[in-house]
């Protein structure tokens, strides 16, 4: 799928954003433990911010994986994101993302509750957030990179090819201008020498001339336009 430039800006953003909030995640329910393993009241606006902050998370995974048209955002269709994503079963991207949403999701409930999860498989939990998660993420963002540079590349090398044909094309316009003045003119001399029988002729070549001159003219500036860019 050819992608706009704005598109990809968009999901680089994303992906770039989805990274962030996976440390934010992690930082509240360090946070969070804490508090509640100490005996200390959890703000009410704090749970709001883990939510916030894992319902934001599962919206932009969503939007990597299938779009969304009403913001002209297109599903992304590419290889590099389907290896992340696909490549190595149970230790692929989707089960990475699979796995750190549902544990998310039992360790806040487990927190909801004042139940204080296992320390050692939360500290298990913390890890993987701040090693798998975040190093899946940044593949994310790196492919979607190099998916980037890829298409401006094309584009680049089919601008050029353009520009070859269009000057190729120019170059032969010159020299059938050259060509139609070197008849212009000879049939300008034919008609002088017929003298007031060749008059009419004579004029019909003058005009042909300025417009072969004029063609010239302008085809040599486009040319070095072309050249310039």
């Amino acid at each position: 799928m050819i992608l706009s430039e704005d598109s990809y800006g968009k999901l680089i953003n994303i992906a770039g954003r989805q990274r962030m909030l996976s440390q934010r995640i992690g930082f509240l329910f360090l946070t969070l433990y804490g508090q509640i393993e100490n005996r200390q009241p959890v703000p009410e606006a704090q749970w709001g911010m883990i939510e916030k902050a894992l319902s934001d998370f599962r919206k932009g995974y969503a939007l990597l994986r299938e779009g969304d048209n009403e913001a002209g955002l297109p599903r992304l269709v590419s290889e590099r994101i389907e290896t992340v994503l696909e490549a190595g079963a149970e230790h692929s991207g989707r089960a990475v993302i699979e796995r750190f949403l549902t544990e998310a999701h039992r360790h806040l409930q487990d927190l909801a509750n004042n139940s204080i999860p296992d320390r050692p498989a939360f500290d298990a939990f913390s890890a993987f957030v701040l090693v798998d998660v975040l190093q899946m993420l940044q593949a994310i963002v790196e492919a979607l990179e190099a998916d980037f540079s890829d298409e401006m590349q094309r584009r680049r090398d089919l601008r050029r090819q353009e520009a070859t044909r269009v000057m190729g094309a120019l170059q032969e316009i010159q020299k059938a201008s050259k060509f139609s003045r070197l008849i212009a003119l000879n049939a300008k001399i034919s008609a002088d020498r017929a003298g007031p029988y060749g008059a009419e002729f004579g004029a019909l070549t003058e005009e042909l001339k300025n417009i072969a001159t004029s063609i010239s003219d302008s085809s040599e500036d486009i040319l070095k336009h072309m050249q310039q860019i």
